[in-house]
């Protein structure tokens, strides 16, 4: 062995000892903190541990984070179909209805790949995102005191106040470790300018930004506040060169996040945004709401502020606020007045639009700064819960009160006592009470196989399904709701069903034929959606809704092929309808009273495109002729329904007052079919029509399913026409209407 040679291998094994060292130093100095918040991540959410393979916490967001990352994680590897998941069929992109978790599925993508049990991995998520949370608190805490005891107690109170947020907590609150993470290497970067720091500062905002688009907003939010302070305050800041590796991390931020993003302003097509009026309402008494279960719950004042109607469950804490308070007093650390502006815009962004004392009451101030960024900030249109911004303010008080205690110097003797007492303190406020537990529902393993192993497409529905309209208030029918979507991982099936941030409106059209399944516009109109199987249960009805269904279904049973059966349920195949390869239109024009009604004639038999996800467009230009030649011209336009009814070939379109004088009208024009989304229908394009009408010859008769009511409102609106489904109808059917407004 040569000289050279011995030398690098001892270079090697004192480098080998030194990371050896360093490990052991910083578990030995860090590990009693690691040790205690994954000892209260199991304790503080108990008793999700004993039941983590199977129950969940709810039936409504829970179910719903368990279905996501159990599509993202067997789709992480097929990009193209990742933004299709199976619910809301006939739509595309529904995974961006909501949260997609995609950081989230890349933790838990192990847990899910080996035992194919999304329900464990969101159960561990949901019991380790306190133990993250409070680390990368610590972390950030550590770092700008050098005190491993208020890096402690800064840790557990963030993630207390994180794992109290509201009536049950959604795993993308819950994992807002990137917050604190990412703030951590964005204020390291600035004051060393070290490559390293900038990089964990993409990694730690791209995570966050992958698992919630919510918290990714914020934290541009923070970030921002944060850095317009360290410039304003700190000259050496100023410096363009400290910002060279912000800068640079920003930019591979965006250039990794966008392409996740993209798919939202896709789904924006179909879902839209939410205005102003849609964004959730907060009360000010939110700031004192704890959870039913917390220990303060049964005293005043918490117990009177229970009796209003809150969503949201804000208040910090007694430990949290005396420490925050204390550091705010007599702290001179220069880290007090950025983590306070954050505190302070967290909280003033965290009241919404409009400033009220409970949800019930009008406005104190109808406007507050929280318009600016929904108007300027991109991206803040799709915010449902602008109180979700406290989490901004709920990191300040925790670094707050961390600075708090590293300045508070009681004796040497009583110091360790002190710090034991508040940090039992602290754990007790952290306890939001246990969690309840809600079992899946029994499987249907050879029916789910049958659906899973088909060779074609199959679009489902399951029964029972829903009871009512107003879903939000049935908690049953939001619960078949969210399990029948979770049941298309292993169906391999797509439903018109779902449950998400945003129900899509095609949605409501198919919730309400499921109202009066099976009926024969329901039947038509399933047929027509492209819905092949319908799966039926033999338990979780409620009393007569089984016996209701049963005597409609005994109408119409040979519409359906009964293809497989256990003790469980059923599974039918409905008839098949030939759909027309190609579309036409016609023209009607209706002399009634004194108005010249017009109707677009789609047959059935000629008009594949009776539904589709975005509405249809027409135009139509009608020439009045009189001997002379052309008088006037008339234009009518508008909009198709985005689900024509099985019942409707004549689609009134508008009327013109009756001319006198005129012999003949001369109408032509254009219509083009709505998107079809994900139904194999043939592809829309633009038919153009043309037809006479000849004023002189005997008029057509109205055709016999409309009625004109003409009845006017004091609006300027006037209901034109009522199409009625069927004159004489079966028991226990409905008769459906539309009514025609102009």
């Amino acid at each position: 062995m040569s000289k050279l040679e011995g030398e690098s291998i001892l270079i090697m094994v004192r480098r080998q000892i030194s990371w050896k060292s360093i490990f052991a130093e910083q578990l030995s100095g860090h590990g009693p903190a690691l040790a205690l918040f994954v000892a209260l991540s199991i304790l503080l959410t108990w008793p999700v541990a004993l039941t983590a393979t199977s129950h969940l916490e709810n039936e409504g967001d829970a179910v719903l984070n368990a279905w996501t990352l159990g599509w993202d994680v067997t789709h992480l590897l097929h990009p193209g179909q990742l933004p299709h998941a199976p619910n809301f069929y006939p739509y595309p992109y529904t995974l961006y209805f909501s949260e997609h978790l995609l950081g989230a599925a890349l933790l838990i993508a192990p847990v899910i790949g080996l035992g194919g049990n999304p329900i464990l991995a969101y159960n561990l998520l949901f019991i380790f995102a306190f133990a993250l949370s409070a680390l990368a608190t610590y972390a950030l805490v550590f770092w700008l005191t050098g005190d491993r005891a208020a890096a402690l107690l800064s840790g557990l109170l963030f993630a207390s106040m994180t794992l109290r947020f509201g009536p049950s907590p959604q795993l993308q609150i819950l994992l807002n470790f990137g917050i604190p993470l990412t703030l951590l290497f964005f204020l390291r970067s600035l004051h060393t300018g070290r490559a390293r720091d900038a990089i964990g500062m993409t990694l730690a905002f791209v995570g966050q930004f992958l698992i919630s688009i919510y918290h990714g907003l914020f934290l541009c939010v923070g970030l921002i506040t944060l850095g317009v302070e360290q410039v304003l305050r700190n000259p050496s800041i100023r410096h363009l060169t400290r910002w060279v590796g912000v800068v640079l991390a920003g930019v591979a931020a965006a250039a990794l996040t966008l392409p996740i993003t993209w798919p939202y302003l896709e789904a924006r097509r179909w879902v839209g945004v939410r205005g102003l009026d849609q964004q959730g309402l907060f009360g000010l008494l939110s700031f004192l709401l704890v959870p039913h279960g917390h220990l303060y719950a049964a005293f005043p004042p918490f117990w009177e502020i229970h009796r209003y109607t809150h969503v949201e469950t804000l208040f910090p804490g007694i430990v949290t606020l005396v420490l925050a308070a204390y550091g705010l007093w007599r702290s001179r650390s220069p880290w007090r007045r950025p983590f306070a502006l954050l505190m302070v815009l967290g909280t003033i962004f965290a009241v919404g639009p409009a400033l009220r004392l409970r949800l019930e009451d009008p406005p104190l101030l109808p406007a507050m700064p929280y318009i600016l960024l929904w108007r300027f900030f991109p991206g803040f249109q799709a915010i449902r819960v602008p109180a979700r911004m406290f989490v901004l303010a709920q990191l300040g008080l925790a670094v707050l009160a961390g600075l708090g205690w590293h300045v508070w110097r009681p004796r040497p003797r009583l110091r360790q006592w002190v710090f034991a007492l508040t940090l039992a303190l602290a754990i007790l406020e952290a306890y939001r009470g246990p969690f309840p537990r809600y079992p899946a529902p029994s499987p249907l393993p050879e029916l789910d196989q049958y659906l899973a192993g088909a060779h074609e497409l199959l679009p489902f529905v399951e029964f029972p399904t829903i009871r009512t309209l107003d879903i939000l208030s049935d908690p049953e029918t939001m619960r078949r709701l969210v399990w029948t979507q979770f049941a298309t991982l292993h169906r391999g099936q797509p439903t018109p069903v779902g449950y998400s941030g945003f129900f899509p409106p095609l949605f409501w059209d198919v919730a309400d034929r499921l109202l009066t399944f099976p009926s024969r516009e329901s039947i038509l109109f399933f047929q027509d959606l492209g819905i092949k199987a319908f799966l039926v249960r033999k338990s979780g009805w409620t009393s007569g809704e089984q016996e209701a269904f049963e005597a409609r279904w005994a109408l119409f049973q040979t519409r359906f092929q009964k293809v497989a059966e256990t003790p469980e349920g059923t599974l039918y195949l409905l008839e098949r309808n030939p759909r027309p390869e190609s579309g036409a239109v016609g023209v009607l024009g209706v002399p009634e009273g004194d108005r010249i009604w017009f109707f677009l004639t789609l047959p059935r038999s000629a008009w594949p495109w009776r539904i589709s996800i975005t509405p249809g467009r027409y135009t139509m230009r009608i020439a009045i002729l009189e001997a002379a030649g052309v008088s006037s011209t008339k234009i009518l336009q508008g909009t198709l329904p985005l689900a024509l009814p099985a019942y409707l070939e004549d689609l009134p379109v508008g009327w013109i007052p009756r001319p006198s004088g005129a012999s003949l009208l001369m109408v032509e024009g254009e219509l083009e079919p709505g998107d079809n989304g994900r139904m194999k229908l043939p592809p829309p394009q633009r038919i153009r029509f043309q037809s006479r009408i000849a004023l002189g010859s005997p008029p057509l008769d109205l055709p016999g399913i409309f009625r004109m009511p003409l009845v006017e409102f004091g609006n300027g609106v006037m209901l034109g026409a009522i199409a009625l489904s069927s004159e004489a109808f079966c028991p226990g059917e409905a008769l459906e209407l539309s009514l025609f407004w102009t």
